[in-house]
């Protein structure tokens, strides 16, 4: 819990390492936080020793870089070519450059425990429940709290000190 509050410090606070998000850098920080995600996000129903499931919609650089990232954990990372092949996952990364409109993702897993998290601007308040931004050239997350408590994930208070509370 302190790494991770010390990595959010850090890019709130840092403008170099905000600096140095080129290129792939800014998946590997996505990663991270995707993977620390799973510490404070609370699924219903979820025993810890099953594998933590990611699913990737279509194709993103965050694979790799969630491949090479897992901190010890048990953590299975499946990308996806389209939306049908999707099956069970904790959390579901959109890439920016999906195809598929986030109305018809979040409307195919309306009801269930699937934290979908995205990375384009706007998709907080439509609906996705974490979405990535750059603000002043930081790595922030968007919550939307509504769109959470209707699928029935918790999120700890902690998380929810370093987002971007979006409706």
């Amino acid at each position: 819990m302190l790494l991770f509050g010390i990595m959010l410090t850090l890019l709130g606070t840092n403008p170099l390492a905000a600096q140095q998000m080129n290129g792939g850098r800014d998946y590997d920080l996505k990663a991270d936080f995707l993977i620390r995600f799973s510490d404070y996000v609370y699924w219903k129903n979820r025993s810890k020793n099953q594998p933590f499931k990611i699913a990737i919609l279509e194709e993103s650089p965050i694979n790799a870089s969630l491949l090479s990232d897992q901190n010890n954990k048990k953590i299975e990372v499946k990308q996806y070519k389209n939306l049908k092949e999707v099956g069970f996952c904790n959390i579901l990364f959109v890439p920016y450059d999906c195809s598929i409109p986030i109305e018809t993702i979040i409307s195919n897993f309306s009801g269930k425990p699937v934290l979908i998290v995205t990375e384009r601007n706007g998709y907080g308040k439509k609906g996705a429940h974490m979405n990535f931004v750059m603000v002043e050239n930081k790595l922030k997350f968007e919550v939307n709290l509504k769109a959470i408590n209707k699928v029935g994930i918790g999120i700890s208070s902690f998380l929810l000190q370093h987002a971007i509370i979006v409706e």
